[in-house]
């Protein structure tokens, strides 16, 4: 495949080739972001506790991400929480994420930004929708991304590992790492999603970032 090996050379990938259960894909460019049993999905983190401290500091980071930012590939888009319907699929219920079209997706039964797990975020590539992750693959190592909340609090984010699977022929290997990349970490992670090559759905790309040091 054209640039394979120096995309090796920057980042982390990791080629897997998945079975044809379970899918990770996008309405519109591929299908839904997941096939799940319908029981499955977890319900959203509850907001941490309200302390003494003033309104602002009481309810950060107890706020979904509602705007994504990164000025090395020109991205400042908005984002919605996305949540699933229950269909019929297969003899089998399975719950469907709702993709939406024209922004950025929060997962809504990931982590808050700066609550210290996984923030799961899709959003469609050139092929489909708003485009809002069309330049997704054009972040290198190191690049930063914010993400801001209601009260206009940020957290920002530091590209760490980029990795691209196919979506057909799964092996075991790849479907478990399809089903895990969505799920709580006990660290602060921000994993985004979309599909790849930017003008197909073939595979999946999964772009993780850890949160920014603070300057010293």
């Amino acid at each position: 495949m054209p640039g394979c090996a120096s995309l090796h050379q920057a980042f982390l990938i990791k080629w897997l080739v998945l079975p044809a259960l379970v899918l990770l894909s996008l309405p519109g460019c591929g299908g839904l972001i997941a096939i799940v049993p319908a029981q499955t999905p977890t319900p959203p983190p509850p907001p941490p506790p309200a302390t003494a401290t003033s309104q602002v500091e009481a309810s950060f980071p107890g706020s979904p991400p509602r705007r994504i930012v990164s000025p090395a590939i020109e991205l400042d888009a908005p984002v919605v929480e996305m949540g699933w319907r229950v269909v019929a699929r297969d003899e089998q219920l399975v719950s469907e994420w709702n993709m939406p079209e024209q922004e950025a997706a929060w997962h809504k039964n990931s982590a808050w930004p700066g609550q210290g797990s996984n923030v799961v975020i899709s959003g469609h590539n050139a092929s489909a929708g708003g485009q809002v992750f069309a330049r997704l693959d054009d972040l290198q190592l190191g690049d930063e991304i914010t993400l801001w909340t209601d009260l206009d609090q940020s957290q920002p984010y530091q590209v760490i590992e980029k990795n691209v699977v196919r979506t057909f022929a799964m092996s075991a290997e790849a479907k478990e790492y399809l089903l895990t990349i969505t799920q709580p970490t006990d660290h602060e992670q921000l994993t985004l999603i979309t599909c790849w090559p930017s003008w197909s759905n073939t595979h999946r790309l999964i772009v993780i970032a850890q949160p920014k040091a603070p300057p010293n």
